[in-house]
């Protein structure tokens, strides 16, 4: 047998073997944590009906990190009317949009919950999801020395 032949054979084995790994990976249970977790935001009755889908993006000595559209830098009312378009040109007290302001509110706290329910996390820490802004075709607007 040649040299490439041989090569060829090891490769194609090993990618065989990488594929294989990666379909079993999530039906045995092996899965990254972040998947597990994800999976469970995504599972949930009560998130799966909100506009924003939170996702966990890292999970480290029990602290797993979640994004969301709020941070310092980003008001709630820029999200709500984000969302809701119909919103966008209604005062800070309308009461419309405080009740879509305190709706995402308790969907925040119900993220924070189905992580707590897990016997591995013991903290939510939060990272601002610029990208959903993007997606959206909202400019953030940061103050200089927020790296962006």
């Amino acid at each position: 047998m040649d040299r490439l032949t041989r090569n060829s054979i090891i490769i194609s084995a090993g990618l065989f073997l990488f594929l294989i790994a990666t379909l079993a990976w999530d039906r045995y249970g092996a899965a990254p944590r972040v998947w597990q977790l994800n999976t469970l935001l995504k599972e949930d009755p009560v998130l799966a009906q909100s506009p924003y889908r939170f996702r966990a993006t890292v999970f480290l000595n029990g602290i797993v990190t979640l994004t969301s559209p709020l941070a310092d830098m980003v008001s709630i009312e820029t999200y709500v009317k984000t969302v809701d378009p119909s919103l966008a040109d209604k005062p800070a007290d309308d009461g419309a949009l405080q009740a879509a302001e305190h709706a995402f509110r308790e969907t925040e706290l119900r993220a924070i919950a189905v992580m707590l329910a897990e016997p591995d996390v013991d903290s939510v820490v939060w990272a601002l999801d610029r990208a959903w802004y993007h997606k959206h075709g909202v400019r953030l607007d940061m103050a200089p020395g927020t790296g962006t």
